[in-house]
């Protein structure tokens, strides 16, 4: 599947594969660590499992999640402010 393709563009073979994704994800909590080692980036979730990228993924990761985060946050907000005008 590609990723970078818009959703709106995917067939429903790659819609039924991301429903499975998002059905089978789970919550995750604040990291307990995250190091560099022989040229990886190490990251331990909050429930013990480690995750190793290379640097170059961690930077894209870092950024792609910053701007979820930040457009998450701006919605809970406009949302917030749109039920107080209600």
């Amino acid at each position: 599947m590609d990723l970078d393709k818009p959703r709106i563009l995917l067939n429903s073979n790659e819609i039924d594969q991301v429903i499975s994704n998002l059905a089978r994800s789970k919550k995750y909590g604040d990291p307990r660590q995250v190091w560099v080692e022989d040229g990886h980036v190490f990251v331990e979730g909050h429930d013990g499992e480690v995750v190793s990228m290379t640097p170059a993924v961690a930077i894209k990761m870092g950024r792609m999640l910053g701007e979820a985060g930040a457009a998450s946050l701006i919605n809970t907000v406009m949302d917030e402010s749109a039920r107080k005008l209600a």
